[in-house]
């Protein structure tokens, strides 16, 4: 639900932005916390989505340039899709900072305190009982059909 608010008011800031601009001063700031929020209230852990989020406030702007040619609504559509590029940026740059905290504390994570075992019971070593596993039964060799 957080998200949905979030998006809508993203789309509603990103409208007035287009629409009124001389009204507020600070939309620019509005929409990147928005994305910010949105980042961080919902990490993107697909790295092929990742990498769109990263690239798209770039490109946005300049899809959104070829958009002046439609006679009535493509100016306004241009600016609102330049505007939402702000949002766009600002989940990337919060998801930027989620995998940088996440590789920083995995980073601490692979020493083993000198233990070579490879052994990472912890239970201290008590024996685990292991699953029977099914005997491979022998296959059945071909009937040629004359040795009884």
């Amino acid at each position: 639900m957080l998200q949905k608010g979030l998006l809508g008011g993203s789309i509603v800031v990103a409208a007035a932005a287009t629409f009124a601009p001389d009204a507020f001063g600070s939309y620019a700031l509005v929409l990147v916390v928005l994305g910010l929020v949105m980042g961080l209230a919902n990490p993107i852990e697909d790295v092929a989505a990742r990498i769109a989020i990263y690239v798209l406030p770039v490109l946005l702007p300049r899809i959104a340039d070829n958009l002046d040619v439609i006679p009535v609504a493509g100016e306004h559509l241009n600016g609102i899709l330049s505007q939402f590029a702000l949002v766009i940026a600002g989940v990337a740059i919060a998801n930027f900072c989620f995998v940088l905290y996440n590789s920083l504390m995995a980073a601490g994570n692979d020493s083993d305190d000198g233990d070579d075992s490879g052994d990472d019971d912890s239970d201290d070593g008590a024996a685990e009982p292991e699953a029977a596993e099914p005997e491979a039964a022998e296959p059945e060799a071909p009937s040629w059909g004359g040795d009884n």
